[in-house]
């Protein structure tokens, strides 16, 4: 190899290694931009950097960490959760990975208290995943403390919900009851009604123990309405009354007479 082509060559092998240390510091000055944009909480705008970021440096775990972060902080829970996974699958550092574990909790149980005034089960399943990225955290870091105490509380919460959930159940049993007993009801009239179609001169068993009933009840208020027949001799003697006051009446008519006696 002559001279002039080694030069060459050591020319384009000097001008490689500044590109990848500028691919670096940028990867790097984009990551610091996004963490000054995210103290900022210009959350939006630090997604964007970290975004670039990892153009730069696809397989940087901290840009994703960080962009994850920022959308925690928005409220955006699903691609949070989606991007800790990411970073901890991702990191060697496993302080790192223990950090993303910690805030997964973290995401599950924001999802979960969002969800328990809509969904009592969704939010009890949320509370219990964020419990178990809680305990992944403390076997990388036994010392974090603020992990098991998430941890007391979550458990606090759960234990609430399910009282919800049973007295939910509870009351929906009762409903069941007393559909199920509307349900027999209707159907016992329907029964009733079908029932009419049948021979008028051979009724039921059931209906006729309620003309039974309905004339027992009947009976004693037609007795009372019913006028007691007069005494016979009773009557007698108002008539026998009747006739002699009318006599009377007669005879004063005609004036009085002398009856001459029959002795």
């Amino acid at each position: 190899m002559n001279a002039e082509k080694l030069k060459i060559i050591l020319i384009i092998l000097a001008a490689l290694l500044p590109v990848r240390n500028v691919c670096a510091d940028s990867a790097r000055d984009l990551l610091n931009q996004g963490n000054r944009l995210y103290e900022s909480d210009k959350f939006n705008d630090a997604v964007t950097k970290y975004d670039q970021a990892l153009v730069e440096s696809p397989q940087a775990p901290e840009p994703k960490f960080n962009k994850a972060n920022s959308y925690y902080r928005l409220g955006d829970f699903d691609k949070a959760t989606d991007l800790y996974k990411e970073a901890a699958a991702e990191a060697k550092d496993m302080k790192l990975v223990a950090k993303a574990k910690y805030n997964l909790g973290n995401a599950f149980f924001q999802q979960g208290i969002k969800q328990r005034d809509s969904n009592l089960q969704k939010a009890l399943e949320d509370l219990q995943t964020g419990i178990g990225f809680w305990r992944q955290s403390l076997d990388i870091e036994p010392e974090n403390d603020n992990a098991a105490r998430n941890i007391e509380v979550a458990r606090l919460i759960i234990k609430d919900i399910i009282d919800q959930i049973n007295k939910q159940n509870q009351q929906q049993d009762q409903q069941q009851q007393q559909q199920k007993q509307q349900q027999n009801q209707q159907q016992g009239q329907q029964q009733q009604d079908s029932q009419k179609g049948q021979d008028p001169n051979q009724p039921n068993q059931q209906q006729q123990d309620q003309q039974d009933q309905q004339q027992d009840q009947q009976r004693p208020k037609q007795e009372e309405k019913q006028e007691p027949k007069p005494d016979a001799t009773a009557q007698e003697i108002l008539d026998n009354e009747q006739r002699q006051k009318e006599k009377r009446q007669i005879f004063q008519s005609r004036g009085w007479q002398k009856v001459e006696k029959d002795w």
